[in-house]
């Protein structure tokens, strides 16, 4: 019994930060991702606006944004950002 109730407690224990870093990996991704939504609308007013000085800069701080590393399973979690969804062209 002891084993049993000192296991559980262990799988309790290794769950919780697993959790948190899950969540904390969403959101770093979403921070990403909305950052190269406005980057992304910054580089076509600058397209629109014929401003090439514009466009190289959000251009080079667009490829700055890093792009994490989502496996397919934590796609299914609701805090999951698909991203793009609001991108117009």
């Amino acid at each position: 019994m002891k084993f049993i109730l000192l296991a559980l407690v262990l799988l309790i224990a290794s769950c919780k930060p697993t959790r948190v870093a899950d969540k904390e990996l969403l959101r770093q991704d979403r921070e990403n991702k909305e950052l190269e939504l406005v980057y992304l609308q910054e580089i076509r007013e600058a397209q629109k606006n014929n401003d090439r000085d514009a466009y190289e800069f959000y251009f080079r701080e667009y490829i700055k944004v890093p792009r994490l590393k989502i496996p397919e399973w934590m796609k299914e979690d609701p805090q999951y950002f698909e991203g793009g969804e609001s991108v117009k062209y």
